[in-house]
């Protein structure tokens, strides 16, 4: 199958188009820039030169060329700057759906991501027991968004699907850098212990359900995707540094007090209309210091989604080869 992926120079991507040429499919992958372009031949791509927020005759071309279109690409921060969360993340996505339609596209993937569903503790959540209308934090409002749009696009010769990742982990992982980053200076604290459940998925198996649903007959439904157990954010974080060497230390910090925090800073965020990213934002909240576990036994069973690699495993990785 020959396949259009946007991301791919990203964290996802670097880690999807080997994925995906190792099982005999053909990979397009758009290139902002020449780095960009470089990054992904390097991997085994074809570069398609062009800007998501701009697709022109070149993204056409490669389209109508290709049978699956694989949407990885997204715009995430914390920031309360509107404008590019829905340039990227919701205006660009229907203009790629428009565009796939037109070329005849049969098949079309989206990374979604599970902070779609709104609410928060979300405690070992099925996709059929989400509460309806959306998040209110700008970056997974708009993935929710562009999800609702691509699903309602389902039809007879053009399927959908969406996935939905929670936390994503693994090699070369540029989002996890700033945490890093302040545990390695002393600055880490544990939010209330953090011991709470957090989903999370490694690369490699997100890129094995991407394999599931570009195999299946689905269409127009969510699902989503994990590594399969039950695992505190603590054991996740501490399991991840220690593999790069990094001592995240037992200090703690009262979750009452960062939730204080959080909405005290963001309320001061929006008063004043800032757009940049504050020291702590609701979201972070929502994602880091609160349960935020799903289920995803409806991919395993419809889809066939099997993870490849378990936490252990995937640790021992990052241990072994230093990335």
């Amino acid at each position: 199958m020959k396949i259009f992926l946007t991301g791919g120079s990203g964290f996802v991507g670097r880690h999807l188009i080997p994925v995906l040429k190792e099982a005999g499919h053909e990979v397009f992958a758009l290139a902002r820039s020449a780095t960009s372009a470089q990054r992904v031949q390097q991997l085994g791509a074809v570069p398609v030169s062009d800007d998501l927020t701009h697709l022109s005759a070149h993204t056409s071309s490669a389209l109508q060329q290709c049978e699956a279109v694989v949407h990885a690409a997204a715009h995430m921060d914390f920031t309360y700057d509107k404008a590019p969360f829905y340039a990227i993340n919701v205006e660009a996505t229907q203009r790629l759906l428009s565009l796939s339609q037109q070329a005849g596209i049969a098949h079309f993937i989206y990374i979604s991501a599970a902070p779609v569903v709104p609410g928060s503790p979300i405690v070992n959540l099925r996709e059929s027991e989400a509460e309806p209308g959306l998040p209110k934090a700008l970056y997974p409002k708009t993935k929710a968004l562009a999800e609702k749009a691509i699903l309602a696009a389902n039809r007879p010769g053009f399927r959908t699907l969406s996935l939905r990742p929670p936390a994503i982990w693994g090699p070369e992982n540029h989002h996890y850098e700033e945490l890093f980053e302040n545990a390695r200076k002393g600055r880490w604290r544990w939010i209330g212990g953090n011991h709470q459940i957090l989903s999370t998925i490694h690369v490699r198996n997100l890129a094995q359900a991407v394999l599931a649903g570009l195999n299946s007959a689905l269409g127009g439904e969510a699902f989503f995707v994990t590594d399969g157990d039950r695992r505190s954010m603590r054991t996740t974080f501490s399991g991840i540094m220690q593999a790069y060497g990094i001592e995240a230390g037992e200090k703690e910090i009262p979750r009452g007090l960062v939730v204080f925090l959080a909405h005290f800073l963001g309320g001061i965020w929006k008063a004043l209309g800032l757009k940049s990213r504050p020291p702590l934002a609701p979201i972070m909240v929502r994602l880091m210091a609160t349960e935020f576990s799903v289920n995803d036994e409806k991919a395993r069973q419809q889809l066939g989604y099997q993870p490849v690699l378990s936490f252990e495993d995937g640790i021992h990785q990052l241990a072994t080869t230093g990335n």
